[in-house]
């Protein structure tokens, strides 16, 4: 079965819809995670707050798929950074 151009664009647009998605709801849960033990606080939270702002911006309006894949970017590596530093403080 070969797929035509649309049906492609189609099949991409709603996969990196679900892929933002459980981005955003990864990298929120940690935030929240670590802000409710009392790891984020002062500047190192309003960072973190502000780069998951910003990323969530840059995914969800974004003009074109490089900045989506911008947006994409920075939301992983918030949930990977957020995830090392919980693992951090448990040592």
């Amino acid at each position: 079965m070969k797929l035509e151009s649309d049906e492609i664009v189609t099949l991409l647009l709603r996969q990196s819809r679900r892929a933002s998605v459980l981005a955003i709801v990864v990298s929120l849960w940690c935030l929240v995670r670590l802000w409710r033990v009392g790891e984020l606080y002062g500047g190192t939270g309003i960072l973190f707050c502000v780069w998951f702002v910003l990323a969530v911006v840059t995914q969800l309006f974004a003009p074109n798929l490089a900045v989506w894949i911008l947006g994409f970017v920075a939301q992983v590596a918030l949930a990977i950074v957020l995830v090392l530093k919980q693992q951090l403080s448990e040592s």
